[in-house]
C-alpha cells in the first residue's frame, strides 16, 4: 500500500549556473597539471519535480483500515442485523417497542425477513448489498494510495513549499481536491534550499492534512457519478424503507403479526443513517497530523535532478513513522 506524491516546482533566482568549487586535481580545467577549479552546476530555472513516498497504511493508522468501514461490510452481508443494532446503539425508540411487543418465536423470524426483502432490491442492476461492499472496498483503497501536487519556490537560501492538489486518480477515482480549504490543513511551509558541489539541499519542513475528510468527499463524488446521488441516498432509495417495513409488518406466525410499520420504517431509517455517518465520522477522524520532510537531497544536472532522496516521517495519530521517499526532476 503507497502513498505517491507528484510535486511541481519552481526552482528560481539562484545565482548564475555555475559555481566554482575547490582545487580538484581529477576534474580540473586547466593543463600540465597545474590543478585548476573545478565547476559545479547550480540549480536555475524552472523544474517540475516528482517525489514518491512509499508506506504501509497499517503501520500509520491508530486502527486497522478494515474497521474503518466495518458498518458498510457488515450490510454488504446481514443487512437487517446492521440496521436494526446500528438503529439500537443510536437509541432509536421502536426497536425497544418492537421487542416488548413480539413474542421471541416471531422476533426470531424479523432479521431473516428484512434480509428476504433486501435481497430482491439492486442498484443498476446490482444487488445493493454488493454495492455497499464495493463502496467500502472503495473506501478502503482511498486509505492506502494517493498523489499531491505542489509547488516549491527557492530564492536566495530559502524555500516556500505549498502543497496545492489532492488527486486520488491512483485510488481508480478520478478526483481531484484544491487544498487548504479546511480547517486542520497546514499546505504552506517555508524552509532553506541551496546548492553545493553540485547538490541540491533542501531544509526541515511539514504540512499537515485532513485526509480523512477528502477521501470522504471522493466516496461521495464517485456514488454520485455512477449512481446519481450520494450513497445515504442511493442506498435510501434502493431499499425504500417504508415499502419493506410494509412487507415485513404484514408477515404472521401462530396468528401474531409483527405491524408496527412505523417503527420498521424508524428502524430501517435510522440504520441506514448509521451505517455511513459511522463510516464519514471515522474517515473524518484520520488526519495526516504532519507529513515532515526532515531533509531533501538531490544531485543537479544540465536536465534536471536525479537520485532525490527525502528524509521523511507521516503521523496519522500514532506519532512521527519514518518512510522512504525519493524524487526526480526535469529541467
Amino acid at each position: 500500500m503507497r502513498l505517491a506524491i507528484t510535486t511541481f516546482a519552481t526552482l528560481c533566482s539562484l545565482t548564475g549556473c555555475l559555481v566554482h568549487g575547490p582545487q580538484d586535481d581529477s576534474s580540473s580545467t586547466g593543463g600540465g597539471g597545474g590543478g585548476g577549479t573545478t565547476s559545479y552546476p547550480v540549480a536555475s530555472g524552472d523544474y517540475q519535480v516528482t517525489s514518491r513516498i512509499d508506506i504501509t497504511i497499517e503501520t500509520l493508522l491508530p486502527q486497522p483500515v478494515e474497521d474503518i468501514v466495518s458498518s458498510a461490510r457488515e450490510f454488504s452481508t446481514n443487512p437487517a442485523h446492521t440496521l436494526i443494532s446500528l438503529a439500537d446503539s443510536a437509541g432509536v425508540p421502536a426497536v425497544g417497542t418492537l421487542r416488548d411487543y413480539l413474542p421471541d418465536y416471531v422476533e426470531g423470524k424479523l432479521e431473516g425477513w428484512i434480509n428476504d426483502e433486501i435481497a430482491k432490491l439492486t442498484i443498476a442492476g446490482i444487488p445493493v448489498t454488493q454495492v455497499a461492499g464495493k463502496f467500502a472496498a472503495l473506501a478502503e483503497t482511498t486509505l492506502t494510495q494517493v498523489s499531491l501536487e505542489s509547488e516549491l519556490t527557492v530564492s536566495s537560501g530559502a524555500a516556500t513549499h505549498r502543497l496545492t492538489t489532492l488527486d486520488l486518480a491512483p485510488t481508480g477515482i478520478d478526483k481531484q481536491f484544491a487544498l487548504g480549504g479546511l480547517p486542520s490543513d497546514v499546505v504552506t511551509a517555508t524552509t532553506t534550499a541551496s546548492s553545493s558541489k553540485g547538490t541540491l539541499a533542501v531544509g526541515d519542513h511539514t504540512f499537515g492534512l485532513a485526509y480523512g475528510e477528502y477521501a470522504w468527499q471522493a466516496i461521495e463524488a464517485a456514488c454520485t457519478a455512477e449512481y446519481g446521488a450520494g450513497l445515504r441516498a442511493t442506498l435510501g432509495t434502493a431499499v425504500n424503507c417504508a415499502s419493506i417495513a410494509n412487507t415485513v409488518g404484514n408477515k404472521c406466525v401462530l396468528g401474531v403479526c409483527v405491524g408496527h410499520k412505523a417503527e420498521l420504517t424508524s428502524i430501517c431509517e435510522a440504520g441506514l443513517d448509521e451505517v455511513v455517518d459511522r463510516i464519514h465520522d471515522q474517515f473524518s477522524a484520520l488526519e495526516f497530523d504532519a507529513i515532515h520532510f526532515a531533509a531533501g537531497s538531490a544531485t543537479i544536472t544540465s536536465t534536471g535532478l536525479t537520485n532525490g532522496t527525502w528524509t521523511a516521517e507521516i503521523n496519522a495519530g500514532l506519532g512521527l513513522r519514518h518512510v522512504p521517499a525519493t524524487f526526480t526532476a526535469t529541467h
